[in-house]
């Protein structure tokens, strides 16, 4: 299991990245080390104290807000206790941490909840330990996500809370995506959607990695099912919707509805702000534009895409958007704007260490430039692009979610 750093440690890891590349760094740094320092010093505290500090914290660090985490039991109310509470609050702050790559404080930050909620309820601890758990999962510790996701679905099972265990199982049913174990992951989003409140974010967030098994097996007409009905039941302007949207159009863009998907990329760029969305959203939006040949629109959203990343302390997120656009201008037969963005993709993969997405770049420069020398041949798609699909015969279902993703309107 991972032991999380100190609020110092993790303010530095992140901050050492963080000033390069967000331009209000410093504030926001400042502001959620105040609220992970807060957190440690809670953890030490005995429960007097803990109660008059908790007052103070409202007044500053901590005001109170209505929001709460996006990991919750979907069957109960929030907490009443003030543990509970103090805990959720914590997570909300998090989460802010989390969608701007500042992972570290995020993990430091949930760990101390979910000390702190080992005196409060179960519902409380188990949701800071799936939480938990999808951090660690985003910092590439996948033993220390499998453990806390072991954690929820072992205890939510002793008390027999499906719900509570359905958080549990969608975190193992990511670590399997994330392995490539795709049978074991198509399984655990099964028995996830079976347990999950109708009508709550696990059913939303079940259909979504059920939406992402079809898809992967082209079987575009569950797939829009899935994808539809995670979009329907997620809150009006949540990120589960707008996440839920990307997907849809991801499906359309695979299956040749160039159309379609660039409405529906298009659509979510006005219901999210989070950069982890927007990136691959927007590199997908310049897919569908090229395959309409529409190069205005292609080299506008680059730009949106390049503003947006220069905002992002998500190297990979945007070694992935250069490497996508890339694709864009592949296809429009443009090889000197495809070679600049792959160019780009190899030197943050080599930064980094991002060997697959490295390997991929410079396989595609290759291809781009035999394609270059060869200019009587019909330029080839990328291996995994949109334009290596022959568009799917489809039948009725598969025409209304696909007219209700053109029927999108800004």
């Amino acid at each position: 299991m991972r032991s999380p750093l100190t609020a110092l440690e993790a303010f530095t890891r992140d901050a050492r990245v963080a000033t390069t590349v967000i331009g209000d760094a410093y504030p926001r740094l400042a502001g959620w080390f105040a609220v992970t320092k807060a957190a440690e010093q809670l953890c030490v505290m005995r429960d007097d104290e803990r109660t008059a500090y908790v007052a103070t914290l409202a007044s500053g660090v901590l005001p109170p807000s209505p929001a709460r985490p996006t990991l919750i039991h979907d069957a109960m109310l929030p907490p009443n206790d003030p543990l509970g509470r103090v805990t959720e609050r914590l997570r909300v702050e998090a989460e802010d941490m989390e969608r701007a790559g500042c992972f570290e404080m995020a993990f430091t930050t949930v760990a101390a909840a979910c000390r702190l909620s080992v005196d409060a309820d179960l519902v409380s601890r188990l949701t800071a330990t799936a939480h938990l758990g999808r951090i660690a999962r985003q910092l590439g510790d996948l033993g220390t996500a499998a453990d806390c996701y072991d954690v929820v679905v072992g205890e939510a099972a002793r008390v027999r809370d499906g719900p509570l265990g359905a958080l549990g199982i969608l975190g193992q049913g990511n670590l399997a995506r994330t392995r490539g174990n795709r049978p074991e992951e198509r399984r655990l989003y099964d028995v996830a959607l079976s347990l999950a409140h109708p009508g709550g974010v696990c059913e939303g967030s079940a259909h979504i990695g059920l939406m992402n098994v079809a898809s992967a097996e082209n079987r575009f007409s569950e797939a829009l099912s899935h994808g539809w009905r995670a979009f329907d039941v997620s809150p009006d302007g949540s990120d589960a919707r707008a996440l839920a949207l990307s997907n849809l159009a991801f499906a359309a863009l695979r299956s040749g509805f160039a159309g379609a998907a660039l409405k529906g990329f298009l659509h979510v760029l006005t219901l999210s702000g989070t950069t982890r969305i927007r990136l691959p959203v927007i590199s997908g939006a310049m897919r569908s534009a090229a395959m309409r040949d529409d190069r205005q629109t292609v080299h506008e959203l680059e730009q949106v895409g390049r503003e947006e990343a220069s905002h992002a302390n998500m190297p990979f997120e945007v070694a992935s958007f250069t490497f996508h656009a890339a694709e864009a201008w592949q296809t429009l037969t443009d090889f000197e704007a495809a070679r600049r963005l792959l160019l780009e993709t190899r030197r943050i993969a080599d930064q980094y260490g991002f060997h697959e997405l490295g390997l991929k770049a410079d396989a595609a420069l290759t291809s781009f430039e035999h394609e270059r020398l060869t200019p009587s041949r019909a330029p080839t798609s990328a291996p995994g692009s949109a334009t290596s699909h022959a568009i799917a015969t489809v039948d009725d279902l598969e025409l209304v979610g696909i007219r209700r993703l053109e029927a999108l309107s800004l």
